[in-house]
């Protein structure tokens, strides 16, 4: 019984970290005017929670590709065990996108804001959040859970992150990987 309600304990107290993060994220992303000129790419944020691994924050800027040693994986993850992500971009001058891709061999629930859309391609799972030009934030966020249901795994957390590049330009992207292993 005390195993069962620590478990709880750690649970509720994850999950109530993320709601405030996302909150206070959330909050954070104001609203702004999109420049005439935007050349200043957005950053990306990745942090990931849970077992083994305890907090990995990985951003872009200062590095796009997160691995370990000699190229080695970054972290190692626990197959079945549950993971809590946040993802948050960004830009002064408004952001367009977040997007978070990662192999299918993953369950994904909990995902929040209901706005972000879920997409499988045979071997990847992707994760979009959408900006709106019409009202243009300086961030946007996505939480959520992940298992990973295969071991031995070898596999990259792909990031990206738009802004709309001015009123009168390209967008501009930040892209971060992060090499992982899921597996004993």
């Amino acid at each position: 019984m005390k195993r069962i309600f620590k478990l709880n304990q750690t649970v509720c107290s994850h999950s109530t970290w993320i709601t405030a993060v996302t909150m206070a994220l959330t909050l954070s992303a104001c609203s702004t005017t999109i420049p005439r000129n935007d050349s200043v790419p957005p950053e990306v944020r990745l942090t990931l929670t849970g077992p083994g691994i305890g907090r990995k924050e990985m951003s872009n800027p200062p590095r796009d590709n997160w691995t370990g040693p000699g190229g080695i994986q970054y972290f190692n993850m626990q197959p079945g065990a549950q993971y809590n992500f946040i993802l948050s971009v960004s830009d002064q001058g408004g952001v367009q996108r977040a997007h978070l891709r990662f192999p299918d061999d993953f369950t994904v629930s909990d995902v929040s804001p209901a706005d972000v859309v879920e997409s499988t391609s045979g071997i990847s799972t992707s994760l979009t959040l959408s900006g709106e030009r019409s009202d243009p934030r300086t961030g946007l966020v996505m939480t959520g859970t992940i298992v990973a249901t295969r071991r031995n795994l070898s596999f990259e957390f792909q990031v990206e992150g738009d802004d709309f590049g001015g009123s009168s330009g390209r967008p501009n992207q930040t892209f971060m990987s992060v090499n992982v292993f899921s597996g004993d």
